[in-house]
């Protein structure tokens, strides 16, 4: 459907907050257009977030795109690169970016690139910030549609920022179990025990360095890697038990499949060809001692990992005295300068200068 545009200048300046997520269900693997392998369900977090700001001169028969880029108040070409290579693939679903120019600022309050989905706050911002500005442009739409566009957005810049335009929880990718769910774009899951409204997550940082290998490169080699078939049939089935696990209030359950999954992302990345090494020694530690202090104590708590080095720890908030203390004791010392992200289930993303998150 063509799109009219406006006949007039318009301008504006806007922003959105967008938070990172931790997947449970890991998605690697992928098709062309950025369309997953596998479906997969994340923990929109709170309080990791990318904050993105956009100043936009729409002129009318304008084809010039002057894009200028920073990142933490500073200019960033390998990133504004990225940025404009964005802008052209979604001018399509975005028509008015052909006559608009933009200035954008980015930041995060955590470390980028380390595999805590930096990509997916950062895209899910972006992508917000540019469907609100159509909205401002040409008019306003559904709320629904609204997010719904936004995701469809984020996926095409990262497959996981499709995940963090929601609260509490979401699933990306086309399953049986949720009617309206796509391959597209995210949907928001709501249906989950009150048990896990609640759940801590504190990022315990072995390693902020960028990794080694990105994430696309990573997914590119799921394609020749032997086990990958096994491996989507194991997250579809994984998504079905966490789902009931979740439903029940099994927490249990919800940390058995959390850590399966966690494990198989890193046996991908090693089985691969070439194999790639993203768990540092005190990786391994943390993950050993987490097991031993979850045997011992029996509290509720697991751990996730992303395509880093770095340790989520998920908890129940009820346990969070208990738990806070014994990361203070047992797995502060692993960590890079002591630094740990406490963080937890969100409310999802913020429009700048409104009180209300999504």
């Amino acid at each position: 459907m063509k799109v009219e545009m406006p006949g007039q200048i318009r301008s504006g300046s806007l922003g959105w907050e967008c938070p990172s997520n931790i997947a449970l269900i890991k998605y690697w693997g992928k098709k062309p257009g950025q369309i997953p392998m596998n479906p997969s369900l994340s923990m929109t977090l709170q309080e990791a977030r990318t904050r993105t700001n956009i100043n936009y001169s729409f002129v009318p028969g304008k084809n010039e795109k002057d894009l200028r880029f920073r990142f933490d108040g500073k200019e960033a070409p390998a990133f504004g690169e990225r940025i404009r290579k964005f802008l052209e693939d979604i001018e399509p679903h975005l028509p008015l970016l052909s006559h608009t120019s933009l200035e954008i600022d980015s930041g995060n309050n955590f470390p980028h690139s380390s595999g805590i989905a930096s990509s997916a706050s950062a895209m899910g911002a972006l992508a917000l910030c540019l469907v609100q500005m159509e909205e401002e442009i040409l008019g306003s739409m559904e709320r629904d549609l609204f997010f719904r566009k936004a995701s469809f957005i984020a996926r095409l810049g990262s497959g996981s920022a499709s995940r963090s335009i929601y609260t509490h929880y979401a699933l990306w990718g086309r399953s049986d179990r949720w009617e309206h769910s796509s391959d597209e774009y995210a949907i928001p899951v709501k249906d989950f025990n009150d048990d896990f409204l609640d759940i801590r997550d504190s990022i315990l940082v072995v390693d902020s360095a960028p990794k080694k290998i990105s994430s696309s490169a990573g997914h590119m080699l799921m394609e020749t890697n032997s086990f990958a078939e096994a491996r989507y049939d194991q997250a579809r089935e994984n998504l079905d038990q966490l789902h009931t696990a979740m439903k029940e209030g099994d927490w249990q359950g919800f940390i058995n499949i959390v850590e399966e999954e966690a494990l198989t992302l890193h046996a991908m990345m090693m089985t691969g060809r070439p194999g790639s090494m993203l768990m540092q020694p005190g990786t391994l530690s943390i993950l050993q001692i987490i097991r031993k202090y979850r045997q011992e104590t029996g509290r509720r708590l697991g751990f996730s990992l992303d395509a880093g080095a770095n340790v989520h720890l998920l908890y129940a908030g009820v346990d969070a005295g208990e738990v806070e203390s014994f990361i203070s004791s047992e797995l502060v010392r692993y960590c890079e300068d002591g630094r740990v992200i406490r963080d937890h289930t969100g409310q999802g993303p913020k429009k700048m200068g409104d009180d209300k998150e999504n």
